[in-house]
């Protein structure tokens, strides 16, 4: 009994090769789905952006309220009002410097 499994496989791909798939269904109308995907995904992202700008004045409205209060409850008030953010290290520095420690 002769083997014949390489012409049967030969015969296989032969035949496999004459049917062409029926592609039309894919082809129909993909232009327009492309296109619906494409404008989805740039819709989503100008959602994101529009909220963001949308909220920076609320944002910058709780830093504002927050730096008068930390400036207005400072229990070692001076009249500098950058005193709140500095804390009284320049002036350790600078005496350091000058007594070279």
């Amino acid at each position: 009994m002769r083997d014949n499994n390489d012409e049967l496989l030969d015969d296989l791909f032969r035949r496999a090769r004459l049917l062409k798939p029926d592609t039309t269904q894919w082809e129909e109308h993909f232009e327009t789905r492309l296109m619906a995907v494409l404008d989805e995904k740039r819709n989503n992202r100008v959602l994101w952006s529009s909220w963001s700008w949308r909220l920076v004045p609320w944002l910058a409205l709780i830093v504002i309220i927050i730096g008068i209060g930390n400036y207005t409850i400072d229990s070692v008030s001076s009249g500098d009002p950058f005193a709140t953010f500095t804390n009284g290290d320049d002036d350790y520095q600078v005496s350091s410097m000058i007594a070279g420690g």
